[in-house]
């Protein structure tokens, strides 16, 4: 946003702009965003064949493998912005995020357990249009957001390798932001994310999941003082089947959370990641999903923990850009690696 944009008054630029904090500080606030930099998806009638299966037991198990429409990791620092009764009447944002996860490591019990062989690597632009209404709704300000990734990805499982590239999966949301005071922020929203991208259950790679996710989300941004802050957004994805395969994933819980310390004006250093835990089965034709012959003795339920250090950066006054990295651990049903995730944001009020 430019600077002689924004009234006196506004100590926040909306969605990832400047906050204002105590002693006239600059601090970036960022909202939570819908982004699914789609991990690969593979076709299990190559991958378990090269695991020593029979093909006839593969067609199940094949593009679910541990995929999900969250894109977790995707919010760090100030996930919503402050003062939010304080901003101006209508608002946009513009925002590029760039995201980068590399696997070599993957379980998953639909597969008969490790999968030999296995290099993972997902690269992501994803450019982003937030905006602020200055409609009020059950005692918030009304906003919402669309995201529309770009992918490419890369699998080799065996001696296997694909690639594609292309758009993928498109992601909306109406949210509704709470002012609870200058220092405390609450949002609630419904995402939804359509399966634009290209799919087909032969590849090892893909850039759509191929089905539909609705995720009901709640987060919240917390300065305990004048030089620190929480934040944490909480997902809950319900999965449509993907036609193609006959395939249901489970719901799913997760939150991404941060927390940051304020080094300079401009300059904030934090820790973040995510969290990760499927609650309920996956399903095929209509039952569990089995291996060779059985069910598996899980679901095929997946789970991660991920952590990391993160930066963020304040220039132009109110534009910013951070860049945060993470290790994921005990990972269960899911591939196993790490991410990164590096976002520019530009606000402007009209």
């Amino acid at each position: 946003m430019a600077a002689n944009t924004l009234p006196a008054k506004a100590r926040t630029a909306y969605f990832y702009a400047t906050a204002r904090a105590a002693g006239g500080a600059s601090l970036t606030i960022i909202m939570s965003t819908p982004m699914n930099p789609t991990r690969t998806t593979f076709c299990l009638r190559l991958a378990v064949s090269l695991a020593g299966v029979f093909a006839t037991h593969l067609q199940a198990l094949a593009t679910e493998a541990g995929v999900d429409n969250i894109g977790p990791g995707t919010d760090g620092f100030f996930m919503l912005p402050l003062d939010v009764n304080s901003l101006p009447d209508n608002m946009v944002a513009f925002n590029v995020y760039y995201n980068h996860y590399k696997s070599t490591k993957f379980h998953i019990s639909s597969l008969g357990g490790k999968v030999p062989d296995v290099d993972i690597e997902s690269t992501a632009v994803i450019p982003r249009l937030d905006y602020l209404s200055p409609l009020h709704v059950f005692g918030g300000r009304l906003a919402g957001y669309i995201a529309q990734p770009w992918l490419k990805q890369e699998v080799s499982v065996s001696g296997l390798h694909d690639t594609r590239e292309g758009m993928g999966d498109t992601t909306v949301a109406p949210i509704i932001l709470w002012d609870m005071g200058k220092n405390l922020t609450l949002g609630a929203a419904v995402e939804v994310t359509v399966p634009t991208g290209e799919y087909s259950s032969d590849r090892l790679a893909n850039t759509s999941n191929n089905f539909y996710t609705y995720k009901p989300l709640f987060s919240f941004t917390w300065l305990p003082t004048d030089n620190t802050e929480v934040s944490m957004k909480t997902t809950y994805s319900f999965n449509e089947k993907n036609k193609d395969t006959d395939y249901k994933s489970g719901q799913i819980f997760h939150f991404d959370y941060s927390a940051s310390y304020k080094i300079t004006d401009d300059l904030m250093l934090g820790v973040n990641g995510y969290y990760l835990k499927q609650t309920t089965d996956d399903k095929q034709f209509g039952r569990t999903v089995q291996f060779n012959g059985e069910d598996v003795n899980d679901g095929v339920r997946g789970q991660v923990f991920a952590i990391g250090p993160a930066l963020h950066l304040t220039f132009l006054k109110y534009a910013s850009a951070e860049i945060r990295w993470a290790r994921e651990f005990d990972v269960e049903n899911r591939p196993e690696g790490d991410m990164l995730w590096a976002k520019v944001s530009i606000p402007y009020a009209f």
